[in-house]
């Protein structure tokens, strides 16, 4: 497929798949066989879904490109509908909201790093789009008991990985412990992760003797970190979606300390609020509503300064 092709309305790609991406229908048409495979293990694959899709992403490889890692900072740059990706000189991506549609040229190597479309790709592109499609993220981890979901959100240093993985080990599923998306599905308003991937600060090793079996590296952000698909390598069970039932606000002390408080609905969004992307007000009417939706469950306040395994242990049995 030669280059003016990737340009045409009408082209046609080799392949199209189509996936349910956070409970949105969405199709993605590439020649690329490992976009695919990225794909397939960030969504859930919908082939036998019979509407239309609600957002199409046309990623095309041109064997010529010869871009290779490590990749720099993506820059982000957006004009009224329209946001456009930038990669690096060879891979960029144009999101146009409008038309619910992404249409990217990429270099060989970007679309083999599978790591790269999972852990930020993908993530992003999900989020730029959100807003079109009624998908909103948010900054917050997200473990699952009996299909009820609870959401760990706080600031910085909060603590949300650390007390994902320890919820984890007291027989919560783990859903997402960075970034968890929220959208109308099937009638309720569900919680949705990506990827099964935790990112733990390297002093979280003081807490899981588990993580001197592995290196830290150097995640997106430039952080120092753990890595880790939980699921394969700790034999944590997974969950794709659920409905969120509470919400907790994480706020670490420096003294040993466990107050779980009730919090006003209009202070939990105002710090959900903190989470949303700087949009146009149209792109953040959906997500303002999506916010007061959640705020309106079960929200509390809390104040810890134990381990991580004390405090889960306590939030299990508090909200057994």
């Amino acid at each position: 497929m030669g280059t003016p092709d990737f340009l045409r309305k009408r082209a046609q790609m080799p392949w199209t798949e189509r996936y349910l991406m956070a409970g949105v229908l969405g199709a993605i048409s590439t020649n690329s066989q490992e976009i695919l495979a990225a794909a397939g293990a960030s969504f859930c694959p919908a082939d036998d879904f019979p509407s239309e899709p609600r957002m199409h992403m046309r990623l095309w490889v041109d064997p010529h490109g010869t871009t290779q890692p490590p990749w720099p900072k993506p820059v982000f740059r957006g004009l009224d509908h329209l946001i456009f990706a930038g990669l690096d000189a060879q891979n960029s991506i144009l999101i146009d909201r409008q038309r619910r549609r992404a249409m990217g040229r990429l270099s060989p190597a970007m679309a083999a790093d599978q790591s790269r479309w999972k852990t930020m790709i993908f993530p992003n592109l999900l989020s730029l789009m959100g807003p079109a499609i009624g998908v909103t993220g948010l900054h917050c981890a997200c473990v699952v008991r009996g299909g009820r979901g609870i959401l760990l959100t706080g600031r910085s240093g909060a603590g949300k990985s650390t007390l994902t993985l320890a919820m984890a080990q007291e027989g919560f599923n783990f859903l997402s412990d960075d970034w968890t998306y929220f959208s109308r599905y099937d009638g309720a308003l569900c919680a949705w992760g990506l990827i099964p991937r935790l990112k733990l600060l390297p002093s979280a090793a003081a807490f899981f003797p588990e993580l001197a079996h592995f290196k830290t590296s150097v995640s997106v952000n430039g952080e120092d970190a753990f890595e880790i698909d939980p699921y394969q390598n700790l034999g944590i069970t997974r969950s794709r979606y659920c409905e969120p039932r509470e919400l907790v606000f994480l706020e670490r002390t420096s003294t040993p300390e466990f107050t779980l408080a009730r919090m006003p609905p209009a202070d939990a969004a105002a710090h959900l609020e903190e989470n949303l992307l700087a949009d146009t007000p149209e792109a953040l009417q959906p997500q303002l509503e999506m916010v007061r939706h959640l705020a309106g469950r079960g929200c509390w306040q809390l104040r810890y300064g134990e381990a991580p395994d004390t405090v889960a242990k306590k939030l299990a049995d508090f909200f057994a």
